[in-house]
C-alpha cells in the first residue's frame, strides 16, 4: 500500500511520507491527502468544502493546478467557497444558496464578483462601511520588547475600547504573537503587562484568569467540540474558570444561552443540536459567546471571519464594533485588508517576526499594507502613527 500511496502523492506533486501520522501533517497536506483518497477510489465527482481556508497563497496555487489537471482528465468538482477571487479563478458555473434556498445559478463568464456578492448578502450589507471611530481609554495591554517563537522585539500599547489589527504575509509572526499573549506558546523575552500588572505568560488558564480570551484561526481544529451540543460548546470556557462550582445548572445556562443568542443573533433551532449543525458564521458566534461568558475584557481574534460567508462577515464586523464601544479591547489578526479597513482603529504590519509599521485607520489601504508586508519601502517612506 505504501507504494500505491507514494505513486498517488507523486502524481499530485507533493512530498508526504506514507508512514507519517495524519495528526502530524500540515493542513495543506491533509487537504491533498483527501484528494489522494478520492483518486484512489477513482471518484468522478469530488466535493471541496472551503478547501483553501487554512492554506497560503502558494499552497492554493498548487491545489488549483492539481484541480485543473484532474479536470482535464475527466474529474468534476463542486467547489464550496465564499472567496470571490478563487470562485472566479477555478469555476465554470456558480450557484448561490442562502438560508437553504437557491437564489440563482449561471455561468461564471456571464457575471461578476460584484453581482455574485450582492446575491449572497443583499443590498443591506453590500458595500456597507461598518467602521465607527470610538473613544478609547487607558492602556490595558502593553508589550515591551516582547519575543518568542516566530516574533521578536515587539513594542505596543493598546487601549481600552480599541480595535487593533495585526497583519502581514503568511508566517510573518502576527499569529504567533497572538498565541503567545494567550499563553499557547511561551515567551522568550520582554514584558507582557495586562491592566498594569506584569503577566508571566505561558499558561492559557492564567491568561483566562487575567481577562484574556482567544478565537483561534482554525475553527474546526481548535474551537469545535463535535461531541458536545451547541449549549455545551457555549459554556465550556466559563466552567473551566469556575470548575469548583459544580454541578452545572442547566436552567442558568439556558438563560445565558438565550441572552447570547439574542445579543449575537445566533441562528440555531435548538441548543441541544450539535454545534456542527450550524453554518460557519453561526459557529463563530457561538465561540464568541463562549468567551463573552467568561467576561473577558481583552479579546484576541485570529482570522475571525475565515471560512464564513460575506453576510456573516458583515455581522461579525458589527459585533466587533459593538463590543469595542462597550469597553472591550480587541486584537484582530487577519490577512484581509478590506476587513481591517472595516474594523480597525490602528494596524500593525509584520515582516519576518517584527512590526515594521503601525498605521492609523485613515492610512490603511491595500497598497500601503502590501508595501510594508513585503518590505518594499525605504526608511524615509515610513508613516508615523
Amino acid at each position: 500500500m505504501c507504494g500505491i500511496a507514494e505513486q498517488l502523492f507523486a502524481s499530485l506533486g507533493v512530498a508526504i511520507d506514507p508512514n507519517a501520522m495524519v495528526s502530524e501533517l500540515k493542513t495543506s497536506e491533509k487537504q491533498l491527502l483527501e484528494i489522494s483518497k478520492a483518486l484512489f477510489r477513482k471518484a468522478r465527482l469530488i466535493i471541496l468544502d472551503e478547501p483553501t481556508t487554512a492554506l497560503s497563497n502558494e499552497e492554493i496555487a498548487h491545489l488549483f493546478s492539481i484541480l485543473r489537471d484532474m479536470k482535464e482528465k475527466g474529474t468534476s468538482f463542486i467547489f464550496i467557497s465564499h472567496k470571490m477571487p478563487e470562485i472566479f479563478e477555478i469555476s465554470d458555473r456558480y450557484t448561490v444558496l442562502w438560508n437553504g434556498k437557491m437564489i440563482q445559478s449561471g455561468f461564471i463568464a456571464e457575471t461578476t464578483p460584484s453581482e455574485v456578492t450582492k446575491l449572497m448578502v443583499g443590498n443591506s450589507f453590500y458595500g456597507k462601511n461598518t467602521y465607527d471611530q470610538r473613544e478609547q481609554g487607558d492602556t490595558v495591554l502593553a508589550l515591551q520588547n516582547l519575543s518568542g517563537q516566530g516574533f521578536c522585539e515587539v513594542d505596543l500599547e493598546i487601549h481600552k475600547g480599541e480595535v487593533f489589527a495585526f497583519t502581514g504575509l503568511q508566517g510573518s509572526g502576527s499569529s504567533e504573537l497572538m498565541q503567545a499573549i494567550f499563553g499557547v506558546i511561551p515567551l522568550s523575552g520582554g514584558r507582557l503587562i495586562i491592566n498594569g500588572n506584569e503577566a508571566a505568560g505561558g499558561s492559557i488558564h492564567r491568561s483566562m484568569k487575567e481577562g484574556i480570551a482567544m478565537l483561534p484561526a482554525d475553527r474546526k481544529e481548535n474551537s469545535v467540540v463535535p461531541d458536545m451540543t451547541l449549549l455545551e460548546n457555549m459554556y465550556i470556557a466559563e466552567h473551566t474558570l469556575s470548575a469548583a462550582q459544580f454541578p452545572i445548572h442547566k436552567k442558568k445556562e439556558m438563560e445565558r444561552y438565550a441572552t447570547q443568542k439574542e445579543a449575537l443573533d445566533i441562528k440555531a433551532a435548538s441548543p441541544e443540536f450539535p454545534v456542527t449543525s450550524l453554518s460557519g458564521g453561526n459557529q463563530q458566534k457561538v465561540f464568541l459567546a463562549r468567551w463573552l461568558n467568561t467576561e473577558a475584557s481583552i479579546l484576541l481574534l485570529d482570522n475571525p471571519t475565515q471560512g464564513i460567508d460575506v453576510g456573516a462577515k458583515a455581522e461579525i464586523y458589527q459585533l466587533i464594533g459593538q463590543l469595542a464601544k462597550s469597553g472591550k479591547t480587541i486584537l484582530v489578526n487577519t490577512l484581509e485588508i478590506p476587513e481591517i479597513q472595516q474594523i480597525a482603529d490602528r494596524c500593525a504590519i509584520f515582516y519576518e517576526g517584527k512590526i515594521v509599521q503601525i498605521l492609523p485607520h485613515e492610512s490603511i489601504d491595500e497598497q500601503t499594507v502590501m508595501l510594508y508586508s513585503t518590505n518594499a519601502v525605504n526608511e524615509e517612506e515610513v508613516i508615523q502613527p
